[in-house]
């Protein structure tokens, strides 16, 4: 009969001596410790078993797909983040752009982790349709084998908060995929909620899925220590108080519009940019507004409220931190819950009507619509916190280092017999003076990014404000020395009053940094022209630009320049490279596939 020490080659003597100070515990311990350094390098699940014998039962670890369709960048950087703490845990993860995710290999997946945005009112970001669209389908696999859990991000000033992430945890669902956790549903400051998910996620996966045991029931593997990176000190959470450096009216006298250029100090933050990245800015509501809540609600200016475990008046909250000039649902929702009043409850379950209310209107005017005797902290437990303000960033770090510049078109209108401003563009226009302070923090879109290659061909189509990033596009290329062309198509309503940086835009053609440039100015004429007017106009030549390489960008009105601008460049397509509609449109699909059509629109 063979020895155990003749099988395995070890003296048992010298074992002996090694654990004759352990108790029957301790033994317990250091069989799983070894088990688990033996699974950690052979990467492997056997039990451990003693020749003759049957292996303890020990379950196979799948692989961990995270799946991520992110529109600015947000999704991509979550899901980064959860594949790290997965393989801190021992986990093998493997970490998919759903824009190059090859949709077959769905069925496979043992454990699915999808992290998804929402574009605009309920759609799936670019990056995300192919996917979705492949899970809606009759071509969609049975998934009965599959675990899965969403994470979903979204804007609740949407009405259809996180509709895609809702959309895929559903259908999932109905594919036979068996749920890991429920989904959570993230606003726009989503760290929290996104953190909390992500520990849910894995130590669920860790107990019930994938952890081996041996024999014993001593776990499988050895978690791994990992060093966390340090966040950036000036974040969303803790912005940075910036000095305004300088601050311009664009627009000529007489003009419709009030655009603001504004120059801030970065100074001593730490904080660096790229071209297309966004600068928020942390608002103040107006004094006018947080008094007419006051008054539509009954509350005394001086009411004390607890807020975050501290007393302040009611008046301080409603100015600095809390939401007034959006409506959102899960308010509206928190309003019936205290009035059940029939009218509200008529406009929850009518997103048409609820989508038509909700524009335009405020919290005083919600207060106001549908009456209720409140207490100071009623209302500051039903609103929503304060948002901050995302502004394209109108420079080059490179090229003004340590500085931010913003383009800023100044929001006022009058609705139901009163006058409305924005929240963080009149903040900036009417309450910040030179050398005055206010609190921002960077906010990266890497989906909108200058090509890698410098000598890469851009096409620029910015109304209005939308213009602000390519100002920065052109001073990172000047910066750069880069040798690709630029082309710059502009709109706005007058040429006298509205043509924003026009002695920049001059320049740089001068220069030869930018190498064509077209406006169009849509009231200075009878028949209204836009920026899509005057690309359909250079069809030949911007389908050959297409065609060797460029880049198109889109930054602007969402509702308007960019459905506009996307069709208009459908037709262009048709046109030059006689395809159908339909063909047309694929061709530009692609371009967005390939990321080499690329959009910044609000």
């Amino acid at each position: 009969m063979k020895t155990v020490e003749s099988v395995f080659g070890f003296d048992q003597t010298l074992l002996r001596k090694l654990t004759s100070d352990t108790n029957d515990q301790q033994k317990l311990w250091l069989s799983g410790y070894l088990y688990g350094l033996y699974s950690a390098t052979q990467q492997t699940d056997k039990a451990f078993a003693m020749p003759g014998e049957a292996p303890a039962q020990v379950l196979e670890k799948p692989t961990v797909a995270v799946l991520y369709g992110s529109h600015t960048g947000n999704g991509k950087k979550l899901a980064k983040q959860l594949t790290e703490q997965a393989k801190t845990r021992g986990f093998e993860v493997q970490l998919a752009d759903m824009n190059d995710y090859q949709s077959r290999k769905l069925k496979d997946e043992k454990v699915l982790l999808v992290i998804v945005s929402t574009h605009g009112e309920g759609d799936p970001p670019m990056a995300a349709e192919t996917l979705y669209e492949f899970i809606h389908s009759a071509r969609a696999p049975k998934l009965n084998e599959t675990k899965f859990a969403v994470l979903a991000l979204g804007d609740r000033s949407y009405v259809q908060f996180c509709q895609t992430g809702k959309d895929f945890d559903t259908q999932l669902e109905k594919l036979g995929a068996k749920r890991i956790a429920d989904r959570v549903d993230c606003d726009v400051d989503f760290e929290e909620d996104a953190n909390n998910w992500m520990e849910t996620v894995l130590s669920k996966i860790e107990s019930e899925i994938v952890v081996p045991k041996n024999g014993n029931g001593v776990a499988a593997f050895v978690k791994t220590q990992q060093e966390v990176s340090v966040a950036s000190i000036y974040n969303r959470k803790k912005p940075f108080e910036a000095a305004i450096l300088e601050k311009i009216q664009l627009n000529g006298r007489g003009s419709t519009k009030e655009t603001w250029h504004v120059e801030v100090s970065l100074e001593g933050s730490g904080l660096t940019y790229e071209p297309g990245d966004s600068l928020g800015i942390i608002p103040e509501n107006a004094p006018e507004v947080v008094g007419l809540v006051l008054k539509n609600a009954n509350i005394s200016d001086s009411e004390s409220v607890d807020w975050n475990g501290a007393q302040k008046s009611i008046a301080e909250i409603l100015t600095y931190d809390l939401e007034l000039n959006l409506l959102s649902r899960d308010v509206l929702e928190k309003v019936f819950a205290k009035t059940q009043d029939a009218k509200l409850a008529a406009l929850l379950n009518n997103s048409d009507l609820l989508k038509e209310y909700v524009y335009g209107r405020d919290i005083a005017d919600l207060l106001h619509d549908f009456k209720s005797e409140w207490s100071g902290q009623e209302l500051v437990n039903t609103l929503r916190k304060l948002q901050p303000r995302l502004y394209s960033l109108a420079s080059s770090f490179n090229f003004a280092p340590e500085e931010a510049h913003l383009t800023i078109g100044a929001v006022r209108y009058e609705n139901l017999g009163r006058k409305r401003t924005g929240s963080a563009s009149t903040f900036v226009a009417d309450l910040r003076q030179a050398n005055e302070t206010f609190n921002v923090f960077v906010e990266q879109n890497e989906y909108f990014r200058l090509p890698q290659n410098p000598s890469t061909p851009i096409i620029m189509v910015g109304a209005g404000t939308g213009v602000a990033p390519f100002r920065a596009f052109l001073q990172e290329r000047e910066a750069q020395g880069a040798d690709g062309k630029n082309w710059l198509f502009f709109g706005n309503p007058h040429f006298t009053t509205d043509f924003l940086y026009q002695t920049e835009w001059l320049q740089a053609l001068k220069k030869g940094n930018l190498t064509k440039l077209n406006v169009a100015f849509s009231r200075d004429q009878t028949e209204k022209i836009y920026c899509q007017h005057k690309l359909l106009k250079h069809s030949r030549e911007l389908y050959d630009w297409l065609e060797n390489g460029a880049h198109f960008y889109v930054c602007g009105d969402k509702n308007r320049l960019a459905p506009d601008v996307e069709q208009a460049l459908i037709q262009i397509v048709a046109k030059e490279a006689d395809f159908s509609e339909e063909k047309a449109a694929e061709y530009v699909k692609n371009l967005k596939k390939q990321r080499r059509y690329l959009e910044d629109v609000y």
